[in-house]
């Protein structure tokens, strides 16, 4: 058993993680808290969810492997156009040990949570 830094305790043999909030009601352009998948994983999930009246913004899915170098996933990211609403996107092949949400561009009107997870 093995328990990160937020206290999750996971198994050596756990494929995956529960999601985490990476961002909780947030709507200027920042980086969320990351997620330690523990070891590299294959697979990664950022869900969005907006208040009510949100009509624009950005979030993408950021990855890293070294400890220090965020990078964008690609194909990994949700425009916040819809107010009230939860929104997922599932990136398959990252092979990322962390994971977190960021907004690139400012989310309009209202505020959004982000939660991010990891498997494989």
């Amino acid at each position: 058993m093995y328990t990160d830094s937020l206290g999750n305790a996971v198994a050596v043999y756990s494929l995956g993680l529960a999601p985490a909030v990476s961002l909780s009601a947030k709507s200027t352009v920042s980086t969320g808290t990351a997620l330690d998948g523990l070891t590299i994983r294959e697979n990664a999930v950022l869900t969005v969810t907006t208040t009510a009246r949100v009509s624009a913004g950005t979030v993408v899915l950021q990855a890293r492997n070294d400890g220090v170098n965020f990078y964008a996933v690609s194909g990994a990211s949700i425009s916040t156009t819809t107010a009230s609403a939860t929104t997922s996107v599932v990136a398959t092949n990252v092979f990322a040990r962390y994971v977190r949400a960021a907004i690139t561009s400012a989310i309009t009107g209202g505020q959004i949570t982000a939660k991010v997870g990891v498997s494989g």
